[in-house]
């Protein structure tokens, strides 16, 4: 009985690990692009004024 436990355990920590992976770089994505759409709607303006635009 004591076996069954351990034969699953090293492939949870591989599969909990790339779903940490993937989570935590989705969050840094839509993170990214909220700050580029908040900036986008902040700063446009002036940034275009000091493009020249």
């Amino acid at each position: 009985m004591s076996e069954m436990p351990v034969t699953p355990s090293p492939e949870e920590p591989k599969k909990n690990n790339t779903t940490m992976i993937i989570v935590v770089v989705v969050v840094v994505l839509l993170c990214c692009c909220c700050a580029l759409v908040a900036g986008g709607w902040f700063f446009g303006d002036s940034i275009m004024a000091a493009m020249g635009g």
